[in-house]
């Protein structure tokens, strides 16, 4: 299947090189590919296939990899528009491990009607990219190559409906009808909806301020668990070489049988272009959730750690990026249990070469 896959990115690669050509009309239908190879390397040395258990992406050790090839098709005319994405990769294996085999192809499979004839008031339901964070399964769209602590363990998609209103040129508003915390399947047995807000301030085309919440469940209603969830962000250009973004969650388990769980994260990130071609990013992260509210390590411990990445990317022309990082995370508990010694520390160097066509 993962043959198939890549046999229809290769396809689709060559059909919008010579379609694109000659095009001078906005056209209904939109196609995108994009294909991910990486290689990293675990400084740990864990004898695992699977490097940490809180990280979904990028996550293979000592072997060449694809952790994302997405095809995308799009269409849009009038007050209707639609979306469908397909993938395939590492990240799919991992993030995506509790839906069943033939739903964990689907990137985003949604339809959209607009409500009014100005269409700003839009209505989308099916699966859709999350309202959560500033990073997204699509790499070359994130300042850093590997993910964000915060932003690995809130979701990347959702189900349900979503009913986003573009108030005026600053203000973005949306309200969500979820089946559950990062879902596609609903959850077995007797459950409830999950509600999730969106408010987006751009005063300028340098700064936007986005403030997104989760109110719900990962779990059916018998277990008598809700997930309160905030997450808030800004990105800031300043100048022609710099770009900026600052990203704080907060989040709360309760259980009938158990005291609250809290979790909060935090990650700052710089990133300066010193070309067309070449730009760096530096990112300072710390996340925070001593109870497993929402992580774990390996026992019976949650997460508690600090870390700081630095990357250099290079642009091959508008279809190719190539990237290298070094991430280093350190935390009270222990990451790994090897033959030797607990390990609180973990340096990772990751490389990766991705392909696009948009």
């Amino acid at each position: 299947m993962r043959k198939r896959l890549l046999v229809i990115v290769l396809a689709t690669f060559a059909h919008l090189s010579f379609s694109q050509e000659g095009e001078k009309e906005p056209q209904a239908f939109s196609f995108s590919a994009f294909l991910d190879l990486y290689y990293g390397y675990d400084f740990n040395e864990p004898i695992s296939e699977r490097r940490l258990p809180f990280l979904y992406n990028h996550t293979r050790h000592h072997q060449p990899a694809v952790n994302l090839v997405l095809v995308n098709a799009s269409y849009e005319s009038g007050r209707f528009r639609a979306n469908l994405g397909i993938q395939q990769g590492t990240y799919v294996s991992d993030n995506y491990a509790n839906e069943p085999k033939a739903l964990r192809w689907i990137h985003q499979a949604n339809l959209g009607y607009a409500l009014d004839q100005k269409q700003t008031l839009w209505l989308d339901a099916g699966v859709l990219p999350s309202h959560i964070g500033f990073e997204s399964a699509v790499s070359k769209n994130n300042l850093t190559l590997s993910r964000s602590l915060i932003a690995e363990n809130s979701p990347y998609f959702e189900t349900g409906f979503k009913l986003g209103w573009q108030a005026n040129e600053r203000w973005y508003f949306a309200l969500l009808y979820l089946n559950g915390w990062q879902r596609i399947k609903p959850i077995p047995g007797k459950n409830k909806p999950s509600i999730g807000t969106q408010a987006t301030y751009t005063p300028s085309d340098r700064t936007v301020w986005n403030w997104s919440t989760f109110l719900g469940t990962d779990q059916n209603l018998e277990v008598g668990t809700n997930i309160l969830f905030s997450n808030v962000y800004g990105t800031f250009s300043v100048g022609e070489k710099w770009k900026l973004i600052a990203g704080l969650d907060a989040g709360q388990r309760t259980n009938q049988d158990m005291a609250n769980q809290t979790w909060w994260g935090a990650a700052f990130l710089a990133q300066y272009t010193f070309s067309e071609k070449f730009a760096s990013a530096l990112r300072l992260e710390h996340y925070s959730d001593p109870f497993q509210g929402i992580t774990f390590l390996y026992g019976q411990v949650g997460l508690e750690a600090s870390g700081v990445s630095l990357n250099l990317d290079q642009k091959i022309g508008s279809w190719g990026l190539l990237r290298i990082e070094g991430r280093y995370l350190d935390s009270p508990q222990s990451f790994y249990f090897n033959s030797i010694q607990d390990v609180s520390s973990n340096f990772f160097f990751l490389s990766s070469f991705s392909v696009f066509l948009n």
